[in-house]
This record gives C-alpha cells, sequence and structure tokens, in this order.
C-alpha cells in the first residue's frame, strides 16, 4: 500500500481517548506527553498486566487495510510478554488473530525467546536469544506440540536496543502484513482479515495453547524482581488514500 493518511491520532498531550487496563502489580500513566505501561515487582503466581487499547470485545473499530505506527521505548528488559500492533481480543485457539510486534522472555525452556514479528501464528524472529533451529525443526515435525510457524532463524535486526526510542509500523493489509522499525522492513508474514483493534502492552506472562475445555492461550506468568515500563510518545492509525 503506498498511500496513507492518518485517521486517528493520539500524542498523549493530555487524557488519552484510548481505553485503559490494569492487571494485578501494574499501572498505567498518562503525564509530560508520554503513556507509561508499566508492571512489576510481581510475583510469578499472580498476572499483572498494563494495557492500552482502542476497542473492546463487542467494538473492534479496524479491518484491514489498515496500518499503526508507534514511537516508543523499554525502560529495561524483563521476564514476560510487551507488544504493539493490532488483535481482535481472543485468546481462544484458532479465533486469536495479533499482527504485532511481541516481546517474549521466560526463565524456563520456551521457544520463542526474542522480539518478532507475529502474524496469526507466523512468526519472524528481530531479535533472538532462543534456539529458533531447534524449534522450528520442532514446529515442522510435531504441529500438535508446537502450533507455531516460525518462518524464518535469521533476526533482522540482531542486538537491536529495546530501551531506545524506535518507530514501529504494522501495515496490515489483509492477507498478508508488513512490519517496519525505523523505516527497515523488517518482514512480511501471511495474515489473514478480521476485524481488530490497536493494542500496547507489557505484562509478566509468556502464553502457551491451552489444553483444557476452554482452548484458550494460557498465561504462564513470570516473577518480576524490579518495575518496567513500556513508554509511548504516540501512535497513529492510517487507511488507504
Amino acid at each position: 500500500m503506498s498511500q496513507w493518511r492518518i485517521i486517528f491520532s493520539e500524542d498523549f498531550s493530555k487524557e488519552t481517548r484510548m481505553r485503559l487496563r490494569r492487571d494485578g502489580f501494574a499501572a498505567v500513566e498518562i503525564a509530560e506527553g508520554v503513556a507509561r505501561l508499566c508492571t512489576g515487582p510481581s510475583e510469578a503466581l499472580y498476572y499483572s498486566n498494563a494495557e492500552i487499547a482502542d476497542g473492546e470485545f463487542d467494538d473492534l473499530p479496524w479491518e484491514p487495510p489498515v496500518a499503526l505506527e508507534a514511537r516508543a521505548r523499554m525502560t529495561g528488559l524483563h521476564y514476560g510478554s510487551m507488544g504493539i500492533g493490532f488483535w481482535n481480543h481472543s485468546m481462544i485457539l484458532g479465533v486469536s488473530n495479533p499482527v504485532w510486534f511481541i516481546y517474549l522472555k521466560a526463565r524456563g525452556r520456551y521457544p520463542l525467546q526474542g522480539f518478532f514479528a507475529q502474524s496469526g501464528t507466523y512468526f519472524s524472529p528481530i531479535d533472538s536469544w532462543g534456539n529458533l533451529k531447534l524449534w522450528k525443526l520442532v514446529s515442522t515435525i510435531a504441529k500438535p506440540l508446537a502450533p507455531i510457524n516460525i518462518v524464518s532463524t535469521k533476526p533482522s535486526i540482531p542486538g537491536i536496543d529495546l530501551t531506545e526510542w524506535h518507530t514501529y509500523k504494522v501495515e496490515y493489509l489483509g492477507d498478508n502484513a508488513r512490519f517496519t522499525i525505523d523505516g527497515k522492513q523488517v518482514a512480511t508474514l501471511p495474515a489473514k482479515p478480521a476485524k481488530t483493534r490497536a493494542d500496547a502492552w507489557i505484562d509478566n506472562a509468556v502464553f502457551l495453547p491451552g489444553r483444557d475445555p476452554g482452548r484458550v492461550y494460557r498465561h504462564v506468568t513470570q516473577e518480576i524482581r524490579e518495575k518496567t515500563c513500556l513508554l509511548i510518545d504516540w501512535i497513529k492509525i492510517y487507511k488507504p488514500e
């Protein structure tokens, strides 16, 4: 999509129009033109989450083609997840449709240790500190055990400093999604069209498929010893000209 026009812009210069969510040991603060999404210190057995979004279950305002751009940084690396992009507000297996940048870090064995572009079950590494070659092999030959699609084992920006300010952009085009950081394209992934919302969060959990009647991605919570924040300078939503 060559031409986009801004249809929504949030610079956090005053109280935000977006919806705030806090779970457990977390806080969302809007001050001095920046949204501060913070979590921790958090005990490992409890879910803590700070989140900002522009939709709910019955209020998903966007459909592809649509793009999101945000300027953001983390205050430090932590155990859990962080992300910015689009999501259809469902954790049900086969229904959940994230199209976003996602950071994941766990203490134990976990296939997706790193910072990724994700669309549905497709992951492309931007930076990685896990054994992606092993998990790509596992996901290829044992799909029920690892229902993920690792499209590459080569990070696009190895060593990226997530504590520095970067501009993240997700172009959700319908049957594919493009991801850029500071104007550099880092991934193009398959996608499926669906209603969606803009979403950004930081929490103390990574996610695994549930083996229960709810058939959902379950939180695998991590202990956080110090508070960590996701700072967002601005968010913009685009539609085609």
